[in-house]
């Protein structure tokens, strides 16, 4: 019922035919905490729980941006003349960071239930350790 696939899956191949596991490795890929509960939940397949952990890095690297982005402009906020417009401007590139990280999160969304394997740009090899 459950497919096993192997730790080197080329980007981009079918690891799943099982719309069950397909659609909860949508789930986890959702949310952060989905992804989180199913990580620990579900260890029988290694579609979802790959899914999982790439849900849940991104999740910690999204707020690890956001509290970044929020103590940086917290700190230029106290410069007297151009504070204010730093201030702006990092909450710009906060707002930019989430666009980005939500569409990450949807293309991800889509190649699990395709049953496809995906791994996020910049941090999935490294991801790829706790599967």
């Amino acid at each position: 019922m459950y497919n096993h696939q192997e730790p080197d899956t080329p980007i981009g191949a079918v690891i799943s035919n099982n719309p069950v596991v397909n659609l909860t490795a949508t789930i986890a890929s959702a949310s952060f905490m989905a992804g989180l509960f199913l990580c620990f939940a579900d260890t029988r397949s290694k579609t979802i729980r790959r899914y999982s952990v790439q849900s849940v890095g991104l999740g910690a690297a999204w707020i690890a941006f956001a509290m970044a982005v929020w103590i940086l402009a917290l700190l230029v906020s106290y410069i007297p003349i151009a504070g204010g417009a730093l201030e702006t401007a990092l909450y710009v590139v906060g707002g930019i960071g989430t666009i980005v990280c939500f569409i990450t999160r949807v293309r991800m969304m889509f190649s699990a239930y395709r049953g496809l394997a995906y791994a996020l740009p910049v941090v999935g090899a490294t991801l790829r350790k706790f599967e």
